[in-house]
């Protein structure tokens, strides 16, 4: 249904369990960070639970859901900002009080702002230990390029430049009603739910103008090699590939089932060839988006006298992708992958509610 503040709610009963939970997903994300203030977003999703709300502190907030025992997480991820909770039904009532001021009064308060920013800077500091993690940020980074927010790496000067007042800006401008969906889903009667949340949220009318097109990837990066120096003795990684396509795509199941057939896994081709037992790990994978060009991927981990004998199988394997079709065989065993982990997907109403919103 959709309320009259302009809020999309989905309710779906499931009395497998007695319990209640829900979520909200909100239309935003990192992609609208400030170029120099990269980080923003993410700030801003953490301290929604974290910050507290207009009439409780963070502290307030996390004994009231012990003392139900249940659970509330709040994020902002790349197109979208979420948060979810989950508790027992006897306690429904409550915990969608809870939910409702986390999602609509939070406060950001300043000593939980400075919480986000050193957990943000720590999380930063972690991610460049790890080479595997520095390789993909580059890759990424050199794929949709710099001048882009699809590209935009993480700066020290940069989330240091956040403000308490960025992130109440940055709520206000994307969390209203309209810009909103909601699903709960549990053990209740959908009718009397349906009531419960039109009640609830009935005096949440913040408006602002719609929020606007998520950037356009403005393009393919020139092709080239490029080195990421790290001190890994004994063992080098790699990353080649391009920019995919659209989950909306004509031809996305297919690109996925032809990835899976090239390296998804030890029955593909690149998985045959390859040599674990010799510390030779090779996979491949097209990540399609929602709304904007995902990555297609060929990656390896391999010990470093083995690096150009890697690359070579790969380059070698994606040229004979391209010019012969592969046996039916192969082609069966590929789809069966895909079919096993589609089904995955949608195995809790959790699952299919996340993916339908």
């Amino acid at each position: 249904l959709t309320l009259a503040n302009g809020m999309r709610v989905f309710v779906v009963e499931d009395h497998d369990a007695a319990l209640i939970n829900g979520m909200a997903l909100v239309r935003t994300g990192n992609l609208f960070d400030p170029p120099d203030r990269a980080g923003l977003a993410a700030m801003t999703g953490q301290a929604m639970r974290t910050g507290g709300t207009r009439t409780q502190t963070a502290e307030q907030m996390t004994l009231l859901l012990e003392n139900m025992a249940a659970t509330m997480d709040s994020g902002i991820a790349e197109s979208s900002g979420a948060i979810s909770f989950s508790g027992l039904e006897e306690n429904a009532d409550a915990l969608l009080g809870a939910f409702k001021e986390v999602l609509t009064e939070p406060e950001f308060r300043q000593d939980k702002v400075e919480q986000a920013r050193l957990q943000v800077r720590a999380a930063m500091a972690r991610a460049n230990e790890d080479a595997a993690f520095v390789l993909r940020r580059e890759f990424t980074n050199t794929v949709y390029g710099k001048d882009t927010p699809y590209g935009w790496p993480l700066e020290y000067a940069g989330v240091d430049r956040i403000t308490r007042g960025d992130l109440q800006s940055f709520y206000k401008r994307y969390y209203f009603p309209k810009n909103t969906m909601v699903a709960v889903w549990g053990d209740f009667d959908a009718a009397q739910m349906k009531a419960k949340i039109e009640a609830l949220f009935a005096g949440w009318t913040a408006e602002q103008a719609p929020v606007a097109d998520f950037p356009k990837v403005s393009g393919a990066a020139a092709a080239g090699t490029f080195l990421v120096k790290k001190s890994e003795p004994t063992l080098a990684q790699f990353t080649m590939g391009a920019l995919g396509g659209e989950m909306r795509d004509r031809d996305s199941a297919a690109l996925e089932v032809m990835a899976e057939a090239l390296g998804g896994g030890p029955a593909s081709r690149l998985g045959r060839l390859a040599n674990p037992g010799g510390g030779t790990k090779l996979s491949a994978s097209w990540a399609a988006s929602f709304d904007h060009p995902g990555l297609f991927q060929i990656s390896g981990s391999v010990p470093t006298f083995e690096t150009a004998k890697a690359v070579r199988l790969a380059r070698a394997q994606t040229a004979a992708m391209r010019s012969a079709e592969v046996s039916d065989e192969e082609l069966k065993a590929a789809k069966e992958r895909a079919l096993d982990r589609l089904v995955y997907a949608f195995d809790t109403k959790a699952k299919a509610i996340e993916r339908l919103m």
